[in-house]
């Protein structure tokens, strides 16, 4: 009787049973196989879009800093607006922006660019300008923000009137810019991206 139950414990599996469990990992094998495989092709189709998104983010964060730091002329006598936007013959938005502290703490005024150029979104910004009526220097860093930018629309906010693209905007005080700027983004593929930024807001 002991040997018999010797016997039995050390059976060890059948060749049904084997086949059946090398089935069953196969199965799993090839679904997790199939699930990882779209898992990667959705990944690669989705990337491009997502690396534009992420520099489209990139470029509204950038104007929203340089609008939000904009030169208030009841503080700084500039002489002009420090927001110029234009749609003709190229749109864009021409602005005079407070630039960082300088070494010792000096304030400073930096000219900001926004333009399309060759269906890329450039911001050209000069070298901090310590005096306000020292003149500009010609040499403008170029940064390209955003590629592939079949157009791109601005409206200003006028108050008591709404929105208005800016060869129609009127301003009550024309030293004074415009509170919000509405940037229409449309990129080559068809996409549009529309974002509203306020305007003196640092």
């Amino acid at each position: 009787m002991f040997a018999s139950g010797a016997r039995l414990r050390s059976r060890g599996f059948t060749l049904i049973e084997l086949l059946v469990a090398i089935t069953v990992l196969a199965l799993v094998s090839l679904i997790a196989w199939r699930g990882l495989d779209s898992l990667v092709h959705t990944r690669d189709r989705l990337q491009p879009e997502a690396d534009d998104v992420r520099a489209l983010l990139v470029a509204f964060g950038q104007l929203e800093r340089d609008l939000a730091q904009l030169v208030n002329p009841t503080f700084v006598p500039i002489g002009t607006s420090p927001l110029i936007a234009r749609s003709d013959p190229t749109v864009g938005l021409e602005m005079l922006r407070m630039a960082p502290l300088m070494e010792g703490g000096s304030s400073a005024v930096q000219a900001v660019i926004y333009e399309m150029r060759d269906g890329r979104l450039m911001r050209l910004s000069s070298a901090p300008m310590v005096a306000i009526g020292a003149p500009r220097t010609s040499v403008l860093t170029e940064t390209a923000l955003l590629s592939g930018v079949q157009a791109l629309r601005l409206r200003l906010w006028q108050p008591g009137r709404g929105w208005a693209p800016p060869e129609a905007a009127v301003m009550p005080n024309p030293m004074q810019p415009t509170p919000g700027v509405e940037v229409d983004v449309e990129l080559a593929d068809g996409r549009r991206y529309r974002r509203v930024l306020l305007v003196g807001q640092g």
